[in-house]
C-alpha cells in the first residue's frame, strides 16, 4: 500500500509526485490517461502569467517563486531522464498599451526587469519580425519558456528514473472515504488504498471529488495553433490582445490561445482556427506564409480568480486538494508543488497557505 496516491498525472501531480517521493514518501500517481495528456501537454510553457498584474498576490508569489526553480529543476530532469526540456530565456514582448501603469508598479514591487519600449526601431531590435503597425510595448527580457511535450517526456523519465509509481489509463471512479477520512480510490480495477489522497485531477477534480463536496474548478478550453516556420526567424515571445506567439528552438511557432467555456468538449474549430491564425500573422506578418502544422486543444482548470487551491479538504482527513491553476499549470506548478509537499509532509511552509485553502475565495 502506498502512503500517498495522487489522482491526476499532469504537470501538477507529476511535480507533487517528485518532491513526495524526495522527501522519502512512498507515492502512486494515476492517470486516466497517458501521463501529462491534457492541459500540461496541450499549452504554451510560458514561466510567467500572461498579464501577472492582473492577478492577486498569491499567484504572483508562486510564480516568481517557480521561476527560481525551472533552471534547476529543468537540469535535474536532463540528467534524470536524458531529455532536454528546451528551457530558454528569450524574453516577452508585450505590445498592448493601456496598462503600462499597472506594470510597471508591478515590475517595481516583485522586482521583475520590465522596460518600456517606444518607437519601430527599438520594438524592432526586440523582434525584427512584428508588424509595422507595432510601435510600443513592454519588454520583458528574463522571461523564460519550456517545451510543454518535453517537459511531459523528461518528468515521465524522471519518474521511471527515480522510481516513483504510476498508473496510466486508470480513470478514479470514486473516494473511498469511513467516518470523514480518505483511505484510498476506487478504479475499474479495483480498490487502491493510501493513508493520504491528492486530487491534482486539473478540470477534472470537481467531479472526482464531487462526493464529498463541491470545489469551485471549472473546464475552460484554449485552442492552439502551429506554424512550421524555419530556426531563428522568430526569437521573441509576443503578446498582444490576449494572443500569443512562441517560437521554438527548431523554428515551428505556436499561437494562442482562445478561451472558451464549453464544459469537457475538446472538439477544435474551423472558426478559432482562422481567429489563431490571422491575429498570429498581425502580430508577425512572417507566419502568413508559413504552413500551419498543427491545431489542438486543451482543457484549463478555472477558478473565478485563478488562483489554485493548494490545501487540506476541510471535513475529510488525509484529503487533498491540488488543483485550480487556470492557464498557468507550469509557470506556478513548481512553487505549488513544493507548498503542496510542505503541506502533506506537515513541514514549514515556503509561502502563507491562506490564500489557497479550500475554504478562501478563489
Amino acid at each position: 500500500m502506498s502512503e500517498v496516491i495522487i489522482i491526476g498525472g499532469g504537470i501538477i501531480g507529476m511535480l507533487t509526485a517528485r518532491e513526495l517521493h524526495h522527501a522519502g514518501i512512498d507515492v502512486l500517481v494515476i492517470e486516466r490517461g497517458p501521463l501529462g495528456g491534457e492541459s500540461s501537454w496541450a499549452g504554451g510553457g510560458i514561466i510567467s502569467p500572461l498579464y501577472p498584474w492582473r492577478y492577486e498576490d498569491s499567484v504572483n508569489q508562486l510564480a516568481e517563486m517557480s521561476k527560481t526553480i525551472y533552471p534547476g529543476l529543468a537540469q535535474q530532469l536532463q540528467e534524470e531522464s536524458g531529455i532536454d526540456t528546451e528551457l530558454i530565456t528569450s524574453g516577452l514582448l508585450f505590445v498592448d498599451r493601456d496598462e503600462t501603469d499597472q506594470a510597471i508598479e508591478w515590475a517595481k514591487q516583485w522586482s521583475v526587469n520590465l522596460e518600456v519600449v517606444t518607437g519601430r526601431e527599438q520594438i524592432r531590435e526586440i523582434e525584427p519580425q512584428t508588424s509595422e503597425s507595432i510601435d510600443a510595448g513592454l519588454w520583458l527580457p528574463e522571461i523564460m519558456q519550456i517545451r510543454n511535450p518535453r517537459l511531459i517526456k523528461a518528468m515521465k523519465g524522471s519518474m521511471n528514473a527515480l522510481g516513483i509509481k504510476y498508473l496510466e489509463h486508470s480513470p478514479v471512479e470514486g473516494l473511498i472515504v469511513e467516518s470523514n477520512k480518505v483511505s484510498g480510490v476506487l478504479t475499474e480495477s479495483g480498490p487502491i488504498n493510501a493513508d493520504q489522497v491528492i486530487t491534482a485531477s486539473g478540470a477534472w477534480t470537481a467531479n472526482i471529488v464531487s462526493q464529498v463536496g463541491n470545489v469551485g474548478v471549472e473546464p475552460v478550453k484554449g485552442q492552439m495553433i502551429m506554424f512550421h516556420g524555419q530556426p531563428g526567424l522568430v526569437k521573441r515571445m509576443v503578446l498582444s490582445a490576449g494572443h500569443y506567439i512562441i517560437p521554438r528552438q527548431d523554428g515551428r511557432v505556436l499561437a494562442g490561445s482562445t478561451l472558451e467555456k464549453t464544459g469537457f468538449d475538446k472538439a477544435v474549430s474551423e472558426a478559432a482556427l482562422e481567429e489563431l491564425k490571422q491575429d498570429a500573422i498581425n502580430i508577425i506578418p512572417a507566419l502568413a506564409d508559413m504552413e500551419i502544422e498543427r491545431h489542438w486543444a486543451g482543457l484549463r482548470p478555472g477558478t473565478q480568480k485563478g488562483i489554485p487551491y493548494i490545501c487540506k479538504h476541510p471535513k475529510v482527513e488525509g484529503l487533498y486538494i491540488h488543483a485550480g491553476h487556470y492557464r498557468n499549470g507550469v509557470v506556478l506548478g513548481a512553487a505549488s508543488a513544493k507548498l503542496m509537499a510542505e503541506i502533506v509532509l506537515d513541514k514549514p511552509v515556503s509561502l502563507e497557505p491562506a490564500p489557497y485553502a479550500c475554504n478562501a475565495e478563489h
